[in-house]
Parts: structure tokens; sequence; C-alpha cells
């Protein structure tokens, strides 16, 4: 990163007075490096907006289900998309699972591994989102990013810092750069020196739990939801609190912001994952020139499209019990009927979980499955007796399908891997 980049007001070098600016760190390899200290964030936006996209963002989160009074099929929308939502967020930062290693039972946690990291990211999703439902977003503290970011980075193989801890001085991972995968001084931002890191860490969540922004912003009359997640969004990456996985805990708290204000979360990491060339240069130029149009207005096509691809996958999932209903004919009330609306939930389960969750014997459930195994509903993945693991793939296919993919193209692909058995 070059001091030029910056725009004039960050170019100057810091002082306790200004309280930001750029300044070099004591730390061997990096003398002659610039980090930058970001200013807090702006309580007021003065470039040209796009007024109808921020409108039209701003209606699609606030028509999202309360988390309180949301329907069945909301609920388990939103179980099924976090775990997608931590595949692709996960993906992003190297680090690979699948949807259906994420969903799967078997799955074993107890050592580091890739599946386990995204486990754990979908667990600290649905942790942060507990939290701030109880609190609202005053619950956004240091300690409980830090509680997120260990249950994300605990297990995550390619980690090697301590989860769930600040940057500190001295200590290993202390300096980082974004983008420097040659010569340090190519890299792409310099962010925080660790010196710096709480404070202006506390700084940009002081700014999200401003009560007199958010009432504001709620009643039109300010920086509405779509606009505060875009700044916050810059902000936290900006300070890069930690020494990995920062690009993780920040699209987490797009979730968080949404789950504090009452609604489901909309999860956009499918949409940031599918457009990161974009996201990536909104990013750079919101921290680089204190230029925040292109990432708001990026968060606000994110927010748009990805209420439209909810609702394919939706519609999609909720037709498949009744297609399966057609295509086994199953008699009513027995284990493969009522186990129809329960593979939605559960796309991946063992005879075990099948039998625990409709309360019925073991072999019942065995032969609910055996029936649904050959309707072509469900696939034996590993024939091992009674350990077997049965997946409904049509579900798997169309929560695994990259970001715009018919539907239809993504089921008949899982339909030809049921007929290959």
């Amino acid at each position: 990163m070059k001091r030029e980049e910056l725009v004039g007001v960050l170019r100057q070098q810091f002082s306790t007075d200004r309280g930001f600016g750029i300044q070099k760190v004591g730390k061997a390899g990096f003398e002659n490096i610039w980090f930058v200290v970001p200013q807090k964030p702006p309580h007021d936006i003065s470039e040209k907006l796009s007024l109808p996209l921020i409108r039209d963002a701003n209606l699609a989160l606030q028509g999202r289900p309360g988390i309180r009074s949301a329907s069945e099929i909301q609920r388990t929308m939103a179980y099924l998309l976090a775990r997608r939502e931590a595949v692709s967020s996960s993906r992003m930062e190297g680090t690979w699972s699948t949807v259906d290693e994420v969903l799967s039972p078997a799955i074993d946690d107890t050592g580091p591994s890739a599946t386990a990291s995204v486990r754990g990211y979908a667990n600290a999703l649905m942790h942060g989102i507990q939290t701030v439902q109880s609190t609202g977003m005053a619950a956004l503290t240091p300690d409980l990013l830090c509680s997120l970011h260990e249950r994300v980075m605990q297990k995550d193989p390619g980690f090697h810092g301590r989860a769930g801890r600040l940057r500190e001085p001295g200590l290993p991972g202390d300096v980082v750069q974004i983008g420097s995968f040659g010569r340090k001084e190519n890299s792409k931002y310099n962010p925080a020196p660790p010196a710096h890191v709480k404070r202006c860490l506390n700084e940009v969540l002081d700014w999200m739990r401003d009560e007199a922004l958010l009432q504001l912003g709620d009643a039109g009359m300010g920086m509405v939801l779509p606009i505060r997640m875009a700044i916050g969004h810059a902000h936290f990456e900006a300070v890069h609190p930690f020494s990995d996985g920062n690009g993780r805990v920040g699209r987490m708290l797009w979730a968080l912001q949404m789950a504090a204000a009452g609604r489901l979360p909309l999860y956009l990491s499918s949409y940031v994952e599918a457009e990161r060339n974009e996201y990536g240069a909104a990013l750079e130029e919101a921290q680089k020139q204190l230029a925040y149009r292109r990432i708001i207005e990026f968060v606000c096509q994110a927010i748009v499209a990805c209420t439209e691809e909810e609702a394919v996958t939706q519609q999609a999932l909720e037709r498949l019990p009744e297609l399966w209903q057609e295509r086994g004919k199953f008699r009513s009330g027995s284990s493969a009927a009522k186990a129809l609306g329960l593979l939605i939930r559960m796309p991946i389960m063992t005879v075990k979980q099948l039998a625990a969750e409709l309360s019925v014997s073991t072999q019942a459930a065995n032969q609910g499955l055996q029936r649904l195994e050959r309707a072509g509903v469900v696939r034996d993945r590993t024939g091992r007796g009674r350990r077997r693991i049965f997946a409904a793939e049509e579900v798997i296919g169309v929560l695994a399908r990259p970001f715009r993919m018919d539907t239809e193209v993504a089921l008949d692909a899982a339909r030809s891997v049921m007929s290959t058995m």
C-alpha cells in the first residue's frame, strides 16, 4: 500500500489529538511500511447515493420475518441458510467445506478441520443471534466478538494464532497486512497498528450501538440499516482486530445487526462470494478514500439479490415433500410419510436420528428410510448397516447450488445422482 493511495486526511501522520492517520510500527521487516489508524465511522454521508436502491434494500429488511413470529418454514430456512452462509463466508477465506458436510451428523469435530471450523461458524452465528436477541445492539462488545472468533477459528487447520484474542503489540500475529502476497510494500491495505486495535474497535462498536444513530435511521431520517451495515463493515475491516478471521467475523456482524433489529437475518455471503472482486474494490475505496457510496450500494444490491434468492430457494424446498409423496405413494401415518417434512430441516440423517425425531422404534425408522430410498427420495451414502447415513440429495442440491443458479438445474443434477444408485 502506497501512502499516496490514501485520501489526504488519512495521509497525515497519526497524532493523539487527531486520533487517526498513518503510523509505522516498530517490528522487524516492517520499518518502511505505513499502517492506517482509521477514523471513527461517520454520522452522515455527503455523497450522492442511489436512493431507489437504498429504499429497496431497506424495505427488504423491514419485510423480513420477526425472529419470534417466524413460521416453521421460515425458521427452517434460517437454520439451513446459516449453514450455507458459514460455507460461503469461510470459503472466501480459504477454509473449504460443503453444505452437506456441515449438515452431516457423522462429522468428528474433536480435532482441527475445515468442516469443524465451518460448523463452528454456524454455531457462532446462532450464539451471536441469541445474544443480540436478548439485549439488542448493546450486546455488540469486544468480548462477544472475541467469543465468536474463538468459536470459528479454534478448529481452523489454517489458523496458527490464538483464537478469540485481539491483536496486541509483541504477540504473534500482532502486525497484519491485507493482500500482501509478495513484497510487503505491495499490500492492498495495512490495517490499524496493534497498539490502536482495542481503541479503534471500541470506536466502531460504539458507533454501531449509538442510540441516536439507530433511532434516526430506523425513523428514516438518518442512516437506515443497510447504510449502517455497509459503513460499519468497512470500518471493522479497516481495524482488522484479529490476526486472521476478520472477514468471517465482519460478515457475521451483518446478521447480528439484523437480528438486533428483531428480524430473521438475511445471509449475504453467497452474493459476496459471487461478486468478490467488486466487494474487494468497494471495501478498499471506503477504507483508503473514505468514499462510501460503492460499498453502500454493494451491500444494498446484496440485500435485494439475496432476498430474491432466498424466496426462490424456499419455494423450491417447500415443493419437495409433495413431490416426494407423489413419487413414493407413502401410506399416511407411516414413518416414511412422516419423514418427508423432516427431511427439509434434516436432509442428512441416520436411522437413530429419525427414530428419535419421530419417536418410533429403530426398526420402524429403518424401514421408513428403506422405503424412501427405494422411491428415490434419499440416498444411502455409506451402506454400513445400522450406521448408514441417508441424504435427501435434492435438498442438498438446492442449498449448495452456486448463487443465481436455477433451482431446476440443481434439482436435475441431484436427481441424476439419485438415479445412479
